[in-house]
Parts: C-alpha cells; structure tokens; sequence
C-alpha cells in the first residue's frame, strides 16, 4: 500500500473524520481534486492539523466570502 492509498483509508476509517492531519498529508490525499487542493494550499497553515471537516470548511469559508 503506497502512502497516497494509506492516507485515504486513515481519512475514510469509521465513517468519522476525528483524525487530525498536518497539511502535507492533506495536499497528499486522493479525496481532494487539484482544484480543491489549490484552494486548501491557501487556507492551511504548514504548522496546523486539521480534520477533514475542518478543512472543508476552511475550504467553504473562503470560497464564500464576500468580495468587496
């Protein structure tokens, strides 16, 4: 099992995303798209763990704000 194939079944185990990931296993998952990833480079900080629903939110978050 390569690292990219590790990091998915880590996110995907127990339906409960209550891991925390640092951003560079994040940018690594499969789960995302290379859109939704350019998107998370921004929002994450290198020294943060996140779960995957922190880090879908962060993502929402930024992608709804308000222009001004």
């Amino acid at each position: 099992m390569n690292s990219k194939e590790m990091n998915a079944s880590e996110l995907k185990r127990g339906g409960k995303e209550q891991n925390a990931f640092g951003k560079k296993q994040i940018m690594g998952s499969v789960l995302f798209s290379p859109k939704e990833k350019d998107v998370l480079e921004v929002v994450l900080q290198e020294s943060g763990s996140y779960t995957l629903e922190e880090a879908k939110q962060l993502m929402e978050l930024y992608l709804n704000k308000e222009v001004i």
